[in-house]
């Protein structure tokens, strides 16, 4: 084994400061990118969340699911600024016990709801969209963070498209 010689320790501090003050800079820049592309993956994620929901209401609508019930019935999805509720009925009632809601992340809001009475509901036996309004059926859901936002469409027919 090999004994360092007299005056050769390793590196010295200017040496280090410089290869960290490189480091520093490089996590500067790399850092705010991870942070843009995980805000985008969690609006992405629950946009994700929101179409699958749309699509199961509407094959229980479509399949006469009862969930216990005696007779099948619609089911729909009501819209707050943040959170959804997913219901049975043809109209949205706040007091049934067999809701479920669903919270948006924190930073993020559906900031605009363009469906009659804040719903989408989907026809029993169909699976048609109730009061469609050609053309105005969306929801704008915005990440406040970075203003990213996505539009969902839902046509007639409860097609979904997302922007």
């Amino acid at each position: 084994m090999e004994y360092l010689k007299k005056g050769q320790a390793g590196f010295t501090l200017p040496e280090l400061l410089i290869v960290m003050g490189i480091l520093a800079i490089l996590f500067g820049f790399i850092t705010p990118n991870l942070l843009h592309f995980r805000q985008r993956a969690v609006l992405n994620t629950t946009v994700d969340t929101l179409v699958s929901d749309l699509k199961s209401q509407q094959t229980k609508a479509m399949v006469g699911d009862t969930e216990g019930r005696a007779d099948s019935d619609h089911y729909g999805i009501y819209f707050e600024s943040k959170r959804y509720t997913l219901f049975h009925g043809i109209a949205f009632d706040p007091l049934d016990t067999s809701n479920f809601s669903i919270d948006l992340e924190q930073s993020q809001t559906f900031s605009d709801i363009n469906v009659p009475d804040s719903s989408i509901i989907f026809s029993k036996g169909s699976g048609e969209v109730l009061g469609f309004i050609s053309g105005s059926d969306n929801i704008t859901l915005t990440d406040s963070t970075n203003g990213n936002q996505i539009i969902i469409q839902i046509n007639a027919y409860g097609a979904i498209t997302v922007q």
